[in-house]
């Protein structure tokens, strides 16, 4: 076999191979023995079949498999001879020619390219220190403290807004016709709160007790029930009583309720929870709407390397397929017709997914260096409370996403929020360490008095 391999940038190379008709023929004989081990044909005992046999049952087969197998040994070399140890995704055959029994191919492959980091966490957002004020967390705790009251119901009559709690009949019917699941007696809801479909809670408001409407809705789209999805509904509703929350007293007992797990719970300690949770999610807001962004634009700025192109093609196949899933049917079928349509919508999604292959190979590199890993156990734990939370099997879950090949994307995800917020954290850490003060200058000695002589004096 004739190979020529060689690296076309710091990501990307190539192999053009020329494979005899002996080098296939060896491989033929020895595919034909492997088999003949564990064939079984009338006429001969297990493992005693001819190779000669084997090839006039079996021979269109074992000739494509043989060619298979030189054209991936010549992948093989190829990476030896170029010393490339960390491959990135899957060879491409770009040519397969037959020629008088011979075969010319050329193979193309990407490997993960060097990336000289250097000092990377002067590219790393720093931010002012965090505060809130008093007012803010007094309202935090007496929200806090309001979820564990039991709605009343009120004393005057009025119209229902939002934020009471109706409690009423209903009845939802789709065509004309009732659904399982779309009927209840007394049903409590918080006004406001978005547990029903869209439109449901607003249609309510404004009702007084004792009076009855017909509320019109459409299910979502990505309705959990898919005999209801998208579908337009009429949901009688007759409003049976109105409710609301009164502010509880915040003392010491409500303190111990708010956190059970302390023994020496406390008011002071209820408002220093308080406080420090608003502070948390002040500074993962800014961390998700401000910092995140800003590193990742500083990051892809900052390096320039070679791209692996196999890797960028196969996202550019990913954000072509989503663009096409929202186009209207004229659309789609302009572009099933069309070759030119096809490339300028693949150019259209081509620089974003060189961004993304290239925030990829950056968040790898920056992970090694910081040391930040993903254990598959934490990406098992993150699927089952999603599960959960979605009301799905963990198990059907996990299974799911492992078939459509999510597994290592969600991962790659949990890596990048990982050593994002440590980089984040870490800088501004060291910029709030205070600063020590100079240290101050020793005064200077004064010289000591001259001592008079008795002689001076008497001058």
């Amino acid at each position: 076999m004739e190979l020529k391999a060689k690296k076309i940038d710091e990501a990307n190379g190539v192999a053009e191979a020329v494979i005899s008709k002996d080098d296939i023929k060896k491989s033929e004989d020895k595919m034909a023995k492997e088999i003949a081990k564990t064939a079984k044909i009338d006429g001969f005992r297990k493992g005693k079949v001819p190779a000669l046999i084997i090839k006039q049952r079996y021979g269109q087969q074992i000739e494509q498999d043989a060619k298979n197998e030189m054209v991936g040994k010549a992948y093989q070399d190829a990476l030896k001879e170029l010393n490339v140890t960390d491959v990135l995704g899957e060879p491409a055959v770009t040519k397969f020619e037959e020629k008088d029994g011979n075969v010319e191919c050329e193979i193309k492959f990407c490997f993960r390219p060097a990336i000289d980091l250097g000092d990377y966490s002067k590219h790393v957002p720093t931010h002012k220190e965090i505060k809130v004020t008093a007012k803010a967390v007094k309202e935090a705790m007496q929200n806090a403290a309001n979820q564990t009251a039991q709605p009343t119901k009120i004393a005057r009559a009025r119209k229902l807004k939002e934020g009471d709690f109706a409690v009423f009949d209903f009845e939802g019917k789709v065509d004309g016709v009732a659904f399982e699941g779309g009927a209840a007696k007394d049903y409590q809801l918080e006004i406001g709160s978005g547990q029903f479909i869209p439109g449901f809670e607003d249609g309510m408001i404004g009702l007084k007790p004792g009076e009855s409407k017909d509320v019109e809705v459409k299910f979502p789209d990505g309705y959990q029930a898919p005999d209801l999805a998208g579908k337009d509904a009429v949901f009688s509703v007759t409003l049976n009583e109105i409710r609301e929350k009164k502010d509880v007293e915040i003392n010491e007992d409500v303190a111990k309720q708010m956190m059970p797990q302390d023994p020496e719970a406390s008011v002071e300690k209820f408002e220093e929870m308080m406080k420090e949770q608003l502070v948390m999610g002040e500074k993962q807001k800014l961390y998700q709407d401000e910092l995140k962004p800003k590193l990742l634009e500083a990051l892809v700025k900052a390096y320039k390397f070679d791209l692996p192109e196999t890797i960028v093609e196969k996202e550019v196949d990913h954000l072509a397929n989503q663009k096409a899933q929202g186009m209207k049917e004229e659309e789609l079928k302009e572009l099933s017709e069309s070759q030119d349509k096809i490339k300028e919508l693949r150019d259209l999604v081509k620089p974003e997914a060189e961004e993304r292959v290239k925030t990829t190979l950056i968040i790898d590199a920056l992970a090694k260096a910081e040391e930040v890993t993903v254990a598959d156990q934490e990406v098992q734990q993150v699927l089952y409370y999603e599960a959960l939370r979605s009301g799905m099997n963990p198990q059907e879950m996990m299974e799911q996403y492992q078939q459509s090949g999510m597994i290592p994307v969600i991962k790659m995800s949990m890596i990048e929020e990982k050593v994002l917020s440590k980089l984040i954290e870490d800088k501004n850490k060291t910029e709030e360490k205070p600063k020590k003060a100079p240290a101050k200058k020793p005064a200077a000695k004064k010289a000591p008095a001259k001592k008079t002589t008795k002689k001076e004096e008497e001058k």
